[in-house]
């Protein structure tokens, strides 16, 4: 993320930059753009792995790919004990599966919020992107 000093460099480096706002339009969108979250499921998940949120956000959808097979996989985002997302798929290697539902009275996080992905089993992995933006 830019700062506003680096925004106003960025717009006067050159004449260019100048006509076009350069800094502007990446302050913009790094102040107000989409963020993953990452997670990886490589270990047992079954009891909820951490993720980190270095932002207040609001959680928009996630995307999860299955890195195993397991026909019962699952992995769902939780902000402690309640749901965020539903059990999205992640039964199948290589499948990508977005979620199906969000909760919207959970999904807007703090930086103190308790956030997790839980798989449904001890041996379900995958690599799980959670997609906020600002608020």
């Amino acid at each position: 993320m830019l700062t506003e000093t680096e925004k106003n460099i960025i717009n006067n480096d050159n004449p260019t930059n100048q006509a076009v706002s350069a800094g502007t339009e990446l302050y913009d969108a790094s102040a107000n753009g989409l963020y993953v979250l990452p997670c990886d499921i490589a270990a047992d998940a079954s009891e909820g792995k951490a993720v980190d949120i270095p932002f207040a956000c609001q959680v928009l959808f996630v995307i999860v790919e299955a890195r195993a097979a397991n026909s019962d996989g699952t992995a769902t985002v939780k902000k402690g004990t309640t749901a965020i997302t539903d059990a999205i798929d992640m039964a199948v290697d290589k499948a990508v599966t977005v979620s199906g539902t969000i909760d919207d009275d959970e999904s807007t996080l703090a930086v103190s919020d308790t956030v997790t992905v839980e798989s449904n089993d001890s041996d379900d992995r995958g690599f799980v992107s959670i997609v906020v933006k600002k608020v």
